[in-house]
């Protein structure tokens, strides 16, 4: 009886995490596949992760630019899409890039990867906890695709 009480509060568990990381984010948690996001999700990850790090994407000029690739038309990053994050200055008419960002297709993680730094708001943690759940990886399971950014373990 009591396996069957634990299954349910951890079935609840995720069902309460999945409609508050789906409203915050706007993904469609239901279309997320156990092979991961799509590059239009890891967008979606990579807004709610910039604007709950106080980037301000509705000021006027500032764009998302992705999914990244390298000379060949490949992922620069196997395992993730890659998106930089400018600003069109209507006054000076030059752009500046605001950072280089990675979204981990199998678990949502988010990172800036010229510094390495991994963003981490609370909305964003649930929406992987979400994530990790259709995917069953894990940030452990990432380690090696991590390397390849030029990040090391947290």
């Amino acid at each position: 009886m009591s396996k069957v009480v634990g299954r349910m509060c951890v079935a609840f568990f995720v069902f309460a995490l999945s409609v508050t990381a789906a409203a915050a984010a706007g993904i469609d948690l239901k279309s997320i596949q156990s092979a991961g996001l799509t590059k239009d999700q890891a967008k979606e990850v990579l807004v709610l992760a910039l604007k709950h790090d106080k980037y301000n994407l509705s000021k006027r000029g500032v764009f998302i630019d992705g999914d990244l690739k390298d000379a060949n038309g490949n992922p620069a990053h196997p395992g993730y899409y890659d998106f930089s994050l400018g600003y069109d200055s209507p006054k000076s008419g030059a752009t500046e890039y605001m950072g280089l960002f990675s979204v981990s297709v199998l678990t949502g993680d988010v990172w800036e990867t010229n510094t390495c730094k991994r963003l981490g708001s609370r909305a964003l943690k649930r929406l992987q906890t979400v994530i990790s759940h259709k995917t069953t990886k894990t940030f452990a399971d990432e380690k090696d695709a991590r390397r390849g950014l030029g990040c090391t373990d947290e």
